[in-house]
């Protein structure tokens, strides 16, 4: 199957901003619940969500810190050079990021939040030096607009690397199928990290992000909708979803039903499911599903129902969306 390059990278590029946005949701609804701790209980939950991912790199890519990183798997690294968005050398002792327009750092900086850039970064390099078995004291900060980042020694021209994998063709798939994958992992830290250190209330914490996220991305959808003069209905939100395109990602059985007023469609394949399973946090996962859906509909449209038949978070074998607007659809 053919890809085409434009499709693969705004597909990518939509599904960094995503995490990135999950992680801001998240950064914020902690520290309204528990100011300087909630925002603590973030970058904890984004040390063990980079962990988890440096193993699994080191597992793929041998030893090292350049096998690590060129075994990552994901565009916020393996892209960094190749696409211009700022400057990643490795060593064997070190390595230094110089960060200007990322996905995720650019939509840091337009929330008006670039200090969660720095702590989504600072986690993400410190894991790749314990995968190593290197000290991870991250040296972090500022420069201008590009955020730069440096871990044990310097890496000097000779023996750096400096991986480059464009978001085209197959490879950039790839880098798509992984970074969706991951997306499931993240939420599990979140949500366990919260609930781990609040209880009860970390579970709510976790709730409200999850629905911020989700009622961001439905009310943009329908505003976007709403200035090019089409009707807020189902079949306009589905054939015009924010995902950035991922076809080949998400899987659903050809038969079902799409009309302005209903959305009944089997989802076959979740790339969030396997992390759930793995990492035994189906509960997360149903939380993610129900609230994640209600949220974003209901802020497209007020009065669409939010229905499931059998759901994979919770153990069944397909997801059976089952979406509704009840009575006619203004023109």
């Amino acid at each position: 199957m053919s890809h085409e390059s434009s499709d693969v990278m705004t597909s990518l590029v939509t599904t960094l901003t995503h995490e990135a946005r999950i992680i801001r949701h998240a950064g914020l609804a902690y520290t309204r619940a528990r100011q300087e701790v909630g925002l603590a209980t973030v970058e904890r939950a984004l040390r063990g969500y980079f962990d988890w991912r440096a193993v699994a790199a080191a597992g793929r890519g041998g030893h090292g810190l350049p096998g690590i990183v060129g075994a990552w798997g994901t565009a916020e690294l393996l892209s960094v050079n190749a696409e211009k968005w700022g400057e990643l050398r490795v060593g064997e002792a070190g390595l230094r990021l110089e960060l200007h327009s990322t996905p995720e750092l650019l939509h840091y900086r337009a929330s008006g939040v670039p200090a969660f850039a720095l702590i989504h970064y600072r986690a993400l390099v410190s894991a790749l030096m314990r995968a190593a078995d290197l000290p991870d004291d991250v040296r972090a900060g500022w420069q201008g607009d590009s955020l730069v980042l440096e871990a044990g020694q310097t890496p000097t021209p000779g023996e750096e690397a400096r991986p480059g994998v464009p978001l085209t063709g197959e490879e950039g798939l790839a880098l798509l199928k992984a970074t969706s994958e991951n997306r499931g992992a993240l939420l599990v830290y979140l949500g366990r990290e919260a609930e781990q250190s609040f209880g009860a209330d970390g579970d709510l914490m976790f709730r409200e992000a999850i629905r911020g996220f989700g009622a961001e991305r439905g009310a943009a959808m329908r505003l976007d909708h709403l200035s090019k003069g089409l009707t807020l209905d189902l079949v306009n939100m589905m054939e015009l979803y924010d995902s950035g395109g991922n076809e080949d990602v998400w899987q659903y059985r050809d038969e079902g039903t799409l009309t302005p007023v209903e959305w009944s469609q089997d989802c076959t394949f979740c790339p969030f499911v396997q992390p759930w399973h793995d990492l035994d946090g189906l509960r997360y996962g149903e939380i993610y599903d129900y609230e994640f859906h209600v949220s974003q509909f209901k802020a497209y449209r007020e009065d669409i129902e939010v229905k499931w038949g059998e759901l994979m978070s919770r153990g069944d074998a397909t997801c059976e969306f089952r979406f509704s607007i009840p009575g006619p659809v203004p023109a």
